[in-house]
């Protein structure tokens, strides 16, 4: 009997992915109907400690990713930051939050625990993935971040390999 597999029947040479996911609360602050800020908490998925991703209900992304698109058509009209797939935000270590544009605006979601810092500053820039049944927000740069991007490479393909399908 193998103890051990040959180097020849192993798998690729990346390593087995796992993904720690924990249920935990956060609070999602955004803008009412009226223009007062408001917030609720929400549950959100975090992982293992040093791991720097959160995912989201698709509505709280959705909102990260109107209040980018607003943020940045006024002045350029061009939506710079987001597409249909991907919205740029930023995390703030001191306070432990995502947002788009400052410290202050909203939409913002707070989160209970902390994610490592990317650069020197108290922010790192992240990306929100727009897709599946819960949206990723992760901190670029990371290993986690690419994990993130193959996903979304992955929907991509088989979306179009799927309408292809639809068509034979």
């Amino acid at each position: 009997m193998l103890r051990y597999l040959p180097r020849t029947l192993r798998g690729g040479s990346f390593g087995a992915v796992r993904r720690h996911f924990h249920q935990v609360t956060g609070d999602f602050t955004n803008y009412d109907v009226k223009g007062v800020p408001t917030t609720a908490k929400v549950p959100i998925i975090v992982g293992e400690p040093g791991q720097t991703y959160v995912l989201v209900p698709t509505d709280i992304g959705r909102a990260f990713h109107t209040a980018s698109l607003e943020l940045n058509e006024p002045t350029t009209g061009l939506s710079t930051g987001a597409t249909d797939e991907t919205c740029k935000a930023t995390f703030f270590h001191d306070s432990q939050h995502f947002g788009v544009g400052g410290p202050s605006k909203y939409p913002q979601l707070r989160i209970p625990t902390s994610l490592p810092p990317q650069t020197d500053s108290n922010t790192s820039p992240a990306t929100i993935y727009l897709n599946g049944k819960m949206h990723n927000m992760v901190l670029d740069g990371t290993a986690d971040a690419g994990f993130a991007q193959m996903a979304n490479d992955t929907v991509r393909t088989l979306r179009d390999d799927l309408e292809r399908l639809k068509d034979m």
